[in-house]
């Protein structure tokens, strides 16, 4: 059963023993819902887009509407696939003086702006398309005490448990650090589940913009092959 939004804030506020809260319940539904954007790595917000890259060109490059982070950018040559590594913007200012063109390696985001934007480096000779896999926002649900919105996240018993967890907070309630406790665990056992990319073991590799695959050092001042 898909419990909405009104649902869960009722739910939740008969958990935590206050009926009458319920706009702080509503307003704490959808902070829950925030967090897990924000410092969850889930898959079910991991989307792909596409962008055509023309030749010569650095960018910037808007980054889509709903950007919140990057998980990885490529493009494909010939049936070779190459992903791009993340740079800051610093090292992008230094590097973008010496750019003699090639295929791409680094990337860089600007998100002082919105929509954010994205350069690349060193620019291609050919045109591309870069695949950009990424994790979205989530816009709060408007009003979700009285919403019939099903909210986008699968668990509904932790959208529950978590928002009575934060009323307890309100209300000062004895049973709200044990109430946390159960949350973490509850989420836990979700994430592990669900394919949060936070619990996926890494490859350590060396870092692809000093030692690149075919060879040769990065290119600089100095260096300017």
């Amino acid at each position: 059963m898909n419990l909405t939004a009104a649902q869960i804030v009722k739910d939740a506020c008969a958990i935590a023993k206050c009926p009458g809260f319920i706009s702080q319940a509503g307003r704490a539904l959808n902070f829950v819902l925030n967090d897990l954007v924000l410092h969850r790595n889930l898959k079910v917000n991991l989307v792909t887009g596409s962008s055509v890259i023309p030749a010569g060109s650095n960018g910037p490059f808007a980054l889509e509407a709903n950007y919140l982070r990057t998980y990885d950018l490529c493009y494909t040559v010939a049936g070779t696939t190459y992903f791009l590594s993340p740079g800051s913007l610093r090292e992008y200012d230094q590097d973008s003086g010496v750019d003699q063109g090639g295929e791409p390696y680094e990337w860089s985001s600007d998100l002082s702006v919105s929509p954010g934007l994205l350069y690349i480096y060193p620019y291609s000779n050919t045109q591309i398309t870069l695949r950009h896999r990424y994790y979205l926002l989530q816009d709060g649900i408007v009003m979700p005490e009285t919403s019939a919105t099903v909210p986008w996240f699968t668990d509904q018993d932790y959208l529950i448990q978590a928002t009575a967890a934060r009323l307890m907070r309100i209300t000062d309630d004895d049973r709200y650090q044990s109430f946390m406790a159960d949350c973490e665990h509850m989420l836990g056992i979700h994430l592990l589940t669900e394919g949060d990319e936070q619990q996926v073991v890494k490859e350590v590799a060396l870092d692809p913009r000093r030692f690149k695959l075919r060879g040769g050092l990065k290119r600089t001042k100095d260096n300017p092959w």
